[in-house]
């Protein structure tokens, strides 16, 4: 999983849609540290254009479909399938009646909502969701896939800053890489002379782990004009690097608060619901942050 919460939502009336005020249930899903990816079909071609769907983390159907005798069919379809996804299932008629139909064609992974409390149901649903998929062991892999689309985003930062600068202030930051990463590679002693001899923004980043690309990054910040001068975004080493490095290599160590103690090259990172939670949301925030940077750079 990563740190979105996709839903897939499917009602024939565009006008039930538009009615809707969405915007405080993706601030819930904020809270939770994941950004919400809340999609609103009307058809059934809309729908499976999303194939697979084993990808979303919700399904929302209304009972009745134009396509469908009843909605309930659609979820049948559905199971048939294997699609095992959870799904909220909601009408605008009696509860029970869809408890009833829901029995009877023998579905199962399904919440049943009125369609007046459907908004607070997906809440509701989506919580349970997150929780279960926010175990050490998870969620040690959610940061080291969320870290690798933040080096991805550093790479186009800086690929687009330093194509952008006069050649005297690229040859700066290459220098400056050079002798860092010197220091700390040996090991890789003829790949850096080679780069000495020919430096270049691609061979540099092949170069770079996600600590070098933040000292790059901050290197570029330094002498860019579009940058230079704005308010800085953190500490992205200190925020994410750290505490990714202590999951990727620490060994979990259980204490007597029931939280679990990381420890890697003198660096520790406490683990528990709060931690994982403030964690997220700095994550998130860095890729906010990193993408308006990057749209920045590109415009103009």
């Amino acid at each position: 999983m990563r740190l979105v919460f996709s839903v897939l939502w499917f009602d024939d009336s565009e006008d039930y849609f538009d009615s809707l005020d969405i915007e405080p249930l993706k601030q819930e899903v904020f809270s939770w540290g994941f950004s919400p990816d809340i999609k609103m079909v009307t058809t059934p071609e809309g729908f499976t254009s999303h194939r697979p769907f084993e990808k979303l983390d919700l399904i929302v159907v209304d009972r009745y479909l134009e396509d469908y005798q009843d909605g309930q069919e659609f979820i049948a379809d559905l199971r048939s399938n294997a699609i095992y996804t959870e799904v909220i299932f909601y009408t605008a008629g009696n509860v029970s009646d869809l408890w009833d139909a829901i029995r009877e064609k023998q579905l199962e992974g399904v919440f049943v909502s009125s369609r007046n409390d459907i908004l607070p149901k997906i809440s509701k649903v989506g919580r349970q969701s997150i929780r279960k998929v926010l175990d050490l062991e998870n969620m040690r892999g959610i940061v080291m896939a969320e870290v690798g689309e933040l080096d991805h985003l550093l790479d186009e930062i800086i690929t687009i800053g330093i194509g952008s600068l006069p050649k005297e202030q690229q040859i700066s930051i290459y220098t400056r890489f050079y002798e860092a990463a010197t220091k700390q590679q040996q090991t890789d002693s003829d790949r850096l002379a080679k780069f000495s001899k020919n430096p270049e923004v691609n061979e540099m980043l092949a170069l770079c782990d996600s600590n070098k690309r933040w000292q790059n990054f901050n290197r570029l910040w330094k002498c860019h004009e579009k940058l230079r001068g704005k308010d800085r975004i953190g500490d992205y080493e200190v925020e994410v690097l750290q505490p990714r490095n202590c999951l990727a290599h620490g060994r979990p160590e259980l204490q007597g608060d029931r939280c679990y103690l990381f420890r890697h090259h003198g660096k520790e990172f406490r683990f528990d619901d709060e931690a994982s939670l403030g964690l997220r949301k700095t994550i998130l925030r860095y890729k906010d942050s990193f993408s308006d940077i990057l749209i920045t750079l590109m415009n103009g």
